[in-house]
């Protein structure tokens, strides 16, 4: 049996010990999109979704989304890149970002999405 957090929540995985870390995270934390959120206060409850993170709001505000097939990678790399780089330039998001292909061409708002982001959370 391997333990796992998945968004903060201990997850128990039948694994070997010796399994291929493709099978089985161990010994890691595990963030996903929906764990980027501040939880509800009463979870479960359908008209009480939580806050949504800065950068899922910048996200929003910047109108980025489109067909939705970078998002989820954009969004959790632009966390990892604020978390490492507050106050991150145009380069620096084009380098972090560059691994996460956007069909739809949305660069110039993931830009402005990933400096709106980086200046909520300074403040």
């Amino acid at each position: 049996m391997v333990k796992l957090v998945v968004n903060g929540k201990a997850v128990d995985v039948d694994a070997d010990d010796d399994s291929p870390l493709l099978w089985a995270l161990r010994d890691k934390s595990i963030t996903t999109i929906e764990g980027l959120a501040v939880p509800a206060a009463r979870p479960g409850h359908p008209s009480d979704v939580g806050a949504l993170h800065a950068v899922q709001a910048a996200w929003l505000a910047e109108n980025v989304p489109q067909c939705g097939y970078c998002q989820a990678g954009q969004i959790m790399s632009t966390v990892a890149l604020l978390r490492a780089n507050p106050t991150p330039t145009d380069a620096d998001i084009d380098s972090v970002l560059s691994a996460n292909l956007c069909r739809c061409g949305t660069y110039p708002r993931i830009r402005r999405a990933v400096h709106r982001a980086a200046e909520a959370l300074r403040r």
